[in-house]
């Protein structure tokens, strides 16, 4: 957990503290949150508390139900929602890049899949999730689109949040993402909007389709 600094308003700095523990798993899906807890746990105030729970509310990381708040749990057709604006967004970023990457950008992505591939051989789920976000981020930015970099960006908290508490242990699927984002790359090497359109499309809804069997997998297991 990073500690608190005097650069920044207090509640900013505990709502970045508490969103990186939802998004890296410590605070779990459908588990309450308590101001005193997490007050005395960073060793703020509860107002301070307070107001940062207002801004993950605002996010939606954190849900009201009736007097207690909630960490965001999402079910089938949240995750589906999120997808289909994921598959649209970031097709149309392809498409864009096609035209407007440039030759950095794109050894970039080369490096990143030079760096996959190794990945995949150690097994190192952790850095094959860090590297598959920094592919669509460089994607995204190479469209220069600035709307649609700021819409990317409000849907790419959510779709960490389902990718790292609901598909973590899915590391069986990483060879065909892989694949994917090798042929994403190709298509964006020769310049060819269409293809990465095409090729995006295709990547966004197999791992729709990965977050549908890890949640379905999830709903199957016996209750403790």
């Amino acid at each position: 957990m990073r500690g608190i600094t005097k650069t920044e308003p207090l509640h900013s700095q505990v709502y970045t503290i508490v969103k990186e523990m939802i998004m890296e798993g410590k605070y779990l899906p459908g588990e309450r949150l308590v101001e005193t807890k997490v007050a005395e746990y960073i060793g703020v105030s509860r107002g301070t508390v307070r107001e940062a729970f207002r801004m993950l509310t605002k996010d939606d990381m954190l849900v009201q139900s009736g007097n207690i708040l909630l960490v965001y749990n999402p079910n089938a057709q949240d995750i589906l929602d999120i997808y289909e604006c994921r598959k649209s967004l970031e097709s149309l970023s392809a498409k864009l890049a096609a035209t407007h990457i440039t030759e950095d950008q794109l050894n970039e992505l080369e490096q990143i899949i030079i760096e996959s591939k190794e990945a995949l051989r150690k097994n190192d789920k952790q850095k094959l999730t860090c590297l598959n976000q920094q592919f669509h981020d460089i994607i995204a930015s190479a469209s220069l689109n600035k709307q649609l970099i700021k819409l990317f960006e409000v849907i790419n908290t959510k779709v960490l949040y389902i990718r790292n508490c609901i598909l973590k242990e899915r590391t069986d699927c990483f060879p065909e993402l892989v694949e994917d984002h090798i042929q994403i790359y190709t298509a964006l090497r020769n310049r060819d909007p269409l293809k990465t359109e095409e090729k995006m499309s295709e990547h966004i809804q197999r791992s729709l389709k990965v977050a549908h069997a890890a949640l379905n997998k999830q709903l199957d297991l016996p209750k403790k």
